[in-house]
């Protein structure tokens, strides 16, 4: 995002040094091995590949089975994780850091500062652009509670870099702190920033900007639901995060496609509103379309008046009521093969465009937030690298 100084109340960007988590090379098969993409990624047959390839896998603390144990069900992870620090299959790093993360995955690139993000419940510089769902808000949180700890990092985007980005790209040349190979081909490497003159430099630059919110709403939303219920502990006051200056290192933005049980296409022929041409078959040149499938025949639908807001707004604020869907019941898939494999008669899939980024940034600012699951912001931070108790 832009400079723009201290917010109305006071508050400013801050990314906190910690004294971050780790796995223990030797405690653990690879340090790759014990990752995991983020909780909400995360689809049944790779949460099985993951809990086999390691017993210290991080998918078996962030992701608690057995949701008919209610509170109990989050035992186990919390069980889990202080198991691991008395055993010192974790440890914590000695002195606080600010931490580069680096993730290379062919032509992909992530890069950015990880540390305690500085809470903003004002919503001045911590800008949100989607809504959430509050069981996920509530399921993130009793995680957090349970287990003392957050887990995983909350990925934030701001443009026009300098001093902080400079530190980055600096900190990058040197030999790495750790580095660890995933089993989807990424490579990650990590190194510690810890010079008080370049945290200074750092926290005074980050002070004149704001920061999109570009993954994690419901970790966001758990830390501040934390903090309004323990305003007098520090430790609420932040929440992991990472940091991407997406001028120097540009994040990729895709869409996320929807499950809708009890739509059909002939109720999306005839009951689209006016204001959308409905074009037969799955149409790829057209601009901002949404194009909806039953699992063997397509109708793609386009707006016929220009419009300024993604099409995932226009998608639940006028399609879905003029179909008479049940928003609740919809599921969410960022992959599209995933989604058409439930498709049916009586079971439609919506697949979407993704959103231009100067839209997501132009609603963000103006305080305007897209429906759920509006965006894929990529590429993710990879899970069990670093973690922070709380």
């Amino acid at each position: 995002m832009p400079a723009s100084g201290t917010g109305p109340n006071g508050s400013v960007l801050r990314l906190e040094p910690l004294r971050a988590w780790r796995f223990v090379a030797g405690k653990v098969s690879a340090l790759g091995a014990v990752t995991s993409p983020p909780y909400d990624v995360l689809e049944p047959a790779l949460v099985r590949r993951l809990t086999d390839s390691d017993l210290h896998n991080m998918v078996r603390l962030i992701l608690p089975r057995d949701p008919d144990l209610g509170p109990r069900r989050y035992d186990e992870p919390a069980r889990r994780l202080a198991e691991w620090q008395r055993a010192g299959v974790v440890i914590q790093d000695q002195r606080p850091a600010l931490y580069v993360y680096e993730q290379r995955l062919g032509n992909a690139l992530l890069c950015g500062l990880v540390g305690s993000l500085g809470l903003d419940p004002a919503r001045r510089v911590v800008l949100p652009h989607e809504n959430v769902m509050p069981h996920w808000v509530d399921d993130r949180l009793e995680l957090m509670e349970a287990t003392d700890a957050d887990l995983e990092p909350i990925l934030l985007a701001y443009g026009d870099g300098g001093a902080a980005s400079d530190a980055v790209d600096l900190a990058r040349s040197g030999e790495p702190w750790l580095v660890a190979d995933t089993e989807n081909g990424a490579q990650h490497r990590i190194w510690r920033i810890d010079d008080p003159a370049v945290l200074a430099t750092i926290a005074e630059e980050l002070a004149g900007h704001e920061a999109l919110i570009a993954d994690g709403h419901h970790r966001y939303a758990a830390y501040l639901e934390r903090h309004r219920r323990e305003p007098s502990r520090a430790s609420t006051e932040v929440g992991l995060a990472m940091l991407v200056d997406y001028n120097r290192h540009p994040l990729t933005l895709e869409p996320i496609h929807r499950v809708v049980p009890g739509l059909d296409l002939a109720t999306v022929s005839t009951r689209t509103p006016d204001g959308w041409q409905v074009l037969p078959g799955r149409v790829d040149d057209v601009p901002d379309r949404i194009a909806v499938s039953d699992g063997s025949d397509w109708v793609t639908l386009r707006s016929t008046r220009g419009q300024e807001a993604p099409t995932v707004a226009l998608l639940h604020e006028v399609l879905l009521p003029a179909w008479g869907v049940v928003e609740a019941d919809i599921t969410f898939h960022h992959a599209l093969a995933d989604a058409l494999a439930l498709a049916g008669p009586q079971q439609a899939v919506v697949e979407l465009a993704a959103p231009k980024l100067d839209q997501v940034l132009r609603s963000a600012v103006q305080g305007v937030v897209l429906p759920q699951k509006a965006t894929s912001f990529g590429p993710k931070p990879r899970v069990g690298l670093l973690f922070r108790t709380l």
